[in-house]
């Protein structure tokens, strides 16, 4: 089956614009499902092979929405560039909040370039992505299922495992830098990301919106993987029992894709999360 790939700006925290894609199946009338993906920490729209899922997705019946968080450090001409390191740095948990409200909005705004059906909106999250996609369905009706893949179990990255002095020193300079392995840029992460978790800590408690979920929910995870430990997982699972588990034989957290991802297939793992995942959302529940 052929796909198209449409792109959009949308404005987002601050009204800073994010850049957004839209994969379907090509010459279709018919109402399609949606999936909204959002990334993680480091990661964009495009990262490691990404198009790939969105046209399988697309093939299987869907339109797959993927987007640049406002505040990830990509501009719509740089994509795949951390390159405004100023909004990087000013990048929290709630304007990301903000920011899937405002790709949701756009969905139900007219598109006559494809045809979606707004009652089956699914939202997937990758690593800290997941936590993001569990405390917005966790408020949000319109979202109907809910995927996490290799998902943090808090809201607390990157201070959860900071000593009280770092975190002092943290607040004096203003922001700390982390080091890209990939790229090596030094990202530097600004204190207001902390200051908000402290004035929003109910708001941000990922293990209470992941007890009141109502969606259908399931839960992916690689079992060696070196980032998020496979027990977040099963933390999540505990929180909320009614959701399901499906854990990934020897692969780690980005189940074996690397950026750029020049091959034309997927690795063997990423294949078998997007399989379980069009299989989960396929469901009639």
């Amino acid at each position: 089956m052929e796909t198209q790939q449409y792109h959009y700006n949308v404005s987002g925290s601050a009204s800073v614009p994010m850049a957004v894609d839209v994969h379907v199946p090509a010459n279709t009338k018919e109402e399609l499902p949606i999936v909204i993906y959002a990334h993680g920490i480091n990661g964009f729209k495009d990262w490691g092979g990404m198009n790939l899922i969105a046209q399988a997705f697309a093939k299987a019946g869907f339109a797959f929405l993927k987007f640049n968080f406002s505040h990830n450090g990509t501009t719509p001409a740089r994509p795949e560039e951390f390159f405004d390191l100023e909004a990087y740095k000013k990048d929290t948990y709630l304007k990301r909040q903000f920011d899937l409200e405002r790709i949701l909005n756009f969905l139900h705004s007219p598109h006559p370039e494809f045809n979606c059906d707004l009652s089956q909106i699914s939202l997937i999250g990758h690593s800290r992505g997941g936590a993001d996609a569990i405390l917005f369905a966790a408020q949000e009706s319109r979202i109907s299922k809910l995927i996490t893949w290799a998902s943090v179990q808090h809201a607390r990255t990157p201070w959860d495992k900071m000593s009280p002095d770092e975190i002092e020193d943290w607040k004096a300079k203003g922001f700390f830098t982390r080091k890209n392995g990939r790229t090596n840029q030094e990202l530097p992460i600004g204190y207001s990301l902390y200051e908000e978790y402290k004035q929003h800590k109910e708001k941000l408690d990922v293990e209470m919106a992941a007890r009141r979920i109502k969606q259908n929910w399931l839960i992916i995870h690689g079992d060696d993987d070196e980032a998020v430990f496979v027990k977040s997982a099963y933390d999540l699972k505990e929180w909320q029992p009614e959701a399901r588990v499906f854990i990934v034989e020897n692969t780690g957290h980005t189940f074996d894709r690397v950026h750029p991802w020049e091959k034309e297939e997927l690795p063997e793992a990423s294949l078998k999360i997007v399989d379980r995942s069009i299989e989960f959302l396929k469901e009639v529940q």
